[in-house]
């Protein structure tokens, strides 16, 4: 089941719960942290197995063309059973509702050569979205920065 959140709070629980549970990719305790704290006046949607929730899709207008895939996460044990396709789904469903011509995502960039990036990089393209714009001073030095967009 996919709902929309919206009261600020269950956001944040949400998120922490799903963040902790994925180290590989949200290992930053400060970068969780902003993340919980930022995503209490977003627009955001959630996957539950009965009442427990599986992940999260939290977006943000860009501007007036794109919505940005701002941070979203499926626990570890979810992985693979379509939550990620189905809320992916849920999210352009949206986007195309509220007028908006493509999604955007910020990802690790391919040559900083992260086994868990990778996998996230192949579910972006398998989506339909292309790498659009390299940066390395958008995160840091370490960490490339992929622009990927998709045309909805």
């Amino acid at each position: 089941m996919i709902i929309e959140i919206k009261d600020s709070q269950e956001k944040q629980v949400v998120t922490e719960e799903v963040l902790r549970d994925l180290p590989e990719w949200f290992g930053i305790e400060e970068a969780i942290n902003k993340y919980i704290h930022w995503v209490k006046d977003k627009v955001f949607f959630a996957a539950f197995d009965k009442d427990n929730p599986i992940g999260f899709y939290c977006i943000r207008k860009e501007n007036d063309q794109v919505l940005d895939m701002y941070v979203l996460g499926i626990k570890r044990s979810h992985h693979r059973l379509g939550i990620g396709k189905a809320l992916q789904s849920h999210v352009e469903d949206y986007a195309k509702s509220k007028g908006y011509h493509y999604l955007m995502v910020l990802t690790l960039a391919k040559k900083a050569y992260d086994e868990a990036y990778l996998k996230t990089r192949k579910f972006y393209l398998d989506m339909g979205f292309i790498d659009f714009y390299q940066n390395d001073e958008i995160f840091d030095k370490d960490n490339p920065c992929q622009i990927m967009m998709k045309k909805l």
